[in-house]
């Protein structure tokens, strides 16, 4: 039996959760720095407006934040 050839890399975000206050879709809505090492990465619920924020240390390469999406 022949194998399937892996599929590269998904463009999804790494975060797929619902909202923790409506059990709605979880959606990217900005990403800061905080401090030179540091960013947090903002997503919103589409339903509530609840927000998440997930801390992570900053890549070499993300250097640039990219702009919040649109409402």
């Amino acid at each position: 039996m022949r194998q399937s050839v892996a599929n590269p890399n998904s463009g999804l975000p790494s975060l797929m959760m619902p909202c923790p206050a409506c059990a709605g879709r979880m959606v990217y809505h900005g990403r800061r720095a905080i401090a030179p090492d540091l960013e947090d990465t903002v997503y919103a619920c589409r339903n509530c407006g609840a927000e998440l924020v997930r801390t992570s240390v900053r890549s070499a390469k993300s250097e640039k934040t990219r702009p919040a999406a649109a409402a």
